[in-house]
């Protein structure tokens, strides 16, 4: 996800028992319908089982967890994608972190994957990679955004919706798999709310070598397209062939594109780009439900996901058949961003889609030190505590240098007005 994710929340683990798996998605598989196309009901259908009660919230090494992870391995098989590890489609991978000071917690979890032949013999030995990841809260915890709720947090649009949509992408392509010259490689990574672990454990232990992955295509949250919104990708600056793959694609015009340089967005392309692999992410944006109990299948926009699939479907097939070399580069944004660290938390959510000069408040969480200064929705802020805000590092900058309880002067802009509001800032820990 983009660097929000960072102002949001720190790491942490909910332990529990693995569990045993429950069986089997048979009757669900059965209604998902077996002609190959991306359609909104084919997304209603994997939607209701993937954000489902049965998989609660399918928290990383969890049973429901567990049981998402064997619902896509099925459909992986029935679409006869081939098997790259030992354990079939399931790539398992431990993970640890601290709780504390004295506290180390060792975790399970796995990744899915799937493989796609290329129809080039010349080309099929290099690789496009899609993922997204499947994970998310459980019951709530210290990540969510309500944590005083013990209840599913349904994850829909975090991040079934980019497992979907996977999903989908496999389905289509692996009936008409001479559109694609390269090999695709599909992945469900778990993980990834606790740290990015997943996608960490496919790049260093990969099962095709990275020297062989020419491109990851990455999709986390991608279910909320708004009308009055546009599309962001991010990563574009990871290559010079991105800017014009999504420009000359996006024609008929499908979306208004926000395209972002960086790709060092804190979800499952990060590891990827680390690795000097061309990365894009897709995502529609942050909305009120992000984080709580309340991101329900209901809420998806289904005909809006097909067009963003119908977009990322095009890019593969560009990325996977090109003769153009795709060079990785280093995004000038990346290059100049610092690791901050801060204590402090306002609980306005920045718009990523925003091109403007500051930061724009896609909206205000409750209780928060920004909803009790009068801080409103699309409000800009431009500047902090005396401190210029012209972009998102600029404020995360400005966040790293106060301290919870310090009375700060938020410059906004407000439609055509200037105001200067007093806050008081939080602490992160009221966050969580």
């Amino acid at each position: 996800m983009p660097s929000i994710r960072h102002i949001l929340r720190p790491f942490f683990l909910t332990v529990l028992g693995l569990g045993c798996l429950l069986p089997n998605f048979a009757n669900a598989q059965s209604s998902v319908k077996t002609k190959p196309g991306i359609t909104a009901q084919d997304l209603t259908e994997r939607l209701a089982i993937l954000a489902s009660d049965s998989l609660e919230g399918r928290l990383s090494g969890e049973r429901g967890a567990e049981m998402a992870a064997r619902y896509i391995a099925s459909e992986f098989k029935r679409l006869g994608l081939q098997t790259l590890d030992t354990d079939g489609y399931l790539q398992h991978f431990a993970f640890a972190q601290r709780l504390d000071t004295s506290t180390v917690v060792h975790f399970k979890s796995t990744n899915v994957v799937g493989f796609l032949p290329g129809s080039d013999p010349t080309l099929k030995n290099e690789v496009v990679v899609v993922g997204a990841h499947y994970d998310h809260l459980g019951f709530g915890g210290p990540y969510a955004l309500d944590p005083k709720v013990h209840a599913i947090h349904y994850g829909a649009d975090d991040n079934a919706s980019g497992t979907a949509g996977v999903l989908e992408l496999a389905e289509f392509f692996s009936a008409h798999p001479r559109m694609l010259r390269r090999s695709t490689v599909f992945i469900l990574f778990s993980g990834e709310e606790e740290g990015l672990f997943g996608s960490k454990h496919y790049t260093d232990n990969p099962l095709i070598p990275l020297n062989r992955t020419r491109a990851m295509i990455n999709m986390d949250m991608i279910g909320r397209m708004q009308a009055d919104s546009g599309l962001i990708v991010e990563g574009i600056g990871s290559t010079p062939v991105w800017r014009s793959f999504m420009t000359n694609l996006n024609t008929p015009k499908l979306f208004n594109l926000h395209l972002k340089e960086e790709g060092l967005g804190p979800s499952d392309h990060l590891n990827f780009y680390t690795n000097k692999i061309p990365v894009l992410f897709f995502f529609t944006g942050y909305h009120p439900d992000y984080h709580r109990s309340t991101d329900t299948k209901e809420k998806i926009n289904y005909p809006g996901e097909v067009k963003v699939l119908e977009l990322v479907s095009r890019v593969l097939v560009e990325t996977s058949n090109s003769t153009d070399p795709l060079p990785f580069t280093q995004a000038k944004e990346d290059t100049t961003k610092k690791a901050k660290s801060w204590r402090v938390w306002v609980g306005g959510v920045p718009d990523y889609g925003y091109e403007g000069e500051g930061v724009r408040i896609s909206f205000i969480t409750e209780h928060s030190p920004a909803e009790k200064a009068g801080l409103k929705k699309d409000d800009v802020i431009v500047g902090f505590a005396g401190q210029k805000i012209k972009n998102i590092y600029d404020y995360t900058d400005a966040l790293s240098k106060h301290k919870p309880e310090e009375v700060v002067q938020v410059e906004i802009t407000r439609g055509k007005v200037n105001l200067i509001i007093p806050l008081t800032l939080g602490s992160r820990s009221e966050s969580h």
